[in-house]
């Protein structure tokens, strides 16, 4: 196996790692592991390692993707026995495998937020709005008005034990990337209420499950 794929989920206290913070967490963690990672060339060398794609900073993630390359034969089952062993709590291994499809085919993904209390007629009344303009930021703080309700591909809303759970498929990737942030805060506006984001699943163009 030379070209190698993790998938993990991200829980608890370690949703508040930023990515940044995560790269240089899982590069300690493939060394700590003693995975034999292949090196960049050139002046400034280090483990290649690439995340299908980033999760924002305070969210929860049921499957999260990395991925590297090794420079001696190893298997899947001993890459997973060795990570198992150093990663802490809030990093759950869930798989090796080796890559299938690439980052560029990730196309959307599947969010389940939960609102504490009941805002079931609330949140669907929202979300029948003829649009739902937002302000969204690009690259050197660039803004730009977009309307999210066509680019909310599927939704669904129920109650369970009077919270209530949201789970909802935007356009994720490198056409178009757009963070559920942006429509909680649309339809709490300045309401105080208190939520949790869970990125579920990543999701190619025919909604299959990235793999």
């Amino acid at each position: 196996m030379e070209n190698v794929r993790i998938y993990y989920k991200k829980k608890d206290r370690m949703k508040f790692v930023s990515h940044l913070d995560m790269t240089r967490f899982m590069i300690r963690m493939l060394r700590k592991a003693e995975i034999p990672v292949w090196y960049t060339e050139g002046f400034n060398k280090h483990p290649y390692i690439n995340f299908a794609l980033p999760l924002s900073l305070g969210f929860e993630s049921n499957k999260e993707i990395m991925d590297f390359k090794v420079t001696e034969e190893i298997t899947a089952e001993e890459i997973f026995s060795r990570l198992t062993a150093v990663f802490p709590s809030g990093i759950e291994l869930i798989k090796v495998a080796e890559p299938t499809l690439k980052p560029k085919d990730v196309a959307f993904a599947e969010y389940f937020v939960l609102f504490e209390g009941d805002f079931v007629n609330d949140l669907t009344e929202f979300l029948t709005s003829a649009e739902i303009k937002v302000i969204k930021k690009g690259k050197k703080n660039k803004e730009t008005e977009i309307d999210l309700k066509p680019h909310i591909i599927k939704n669904e809303i129920t109650l369970n034990n009077g919270n209530t759970l949201f789970k909802v498929v935007l356009p994720a990737g490198n056409e178009l990337n757009l963070n559920p942030s942006l429509l909680i805060n649309a339809f709490l506006k300045d309401r105080e209420v208190i939520y949790s984001v869970t990125r579920n699943d990543l999701l190619t163009k025919d909604f299959n499950s990235f793999e």
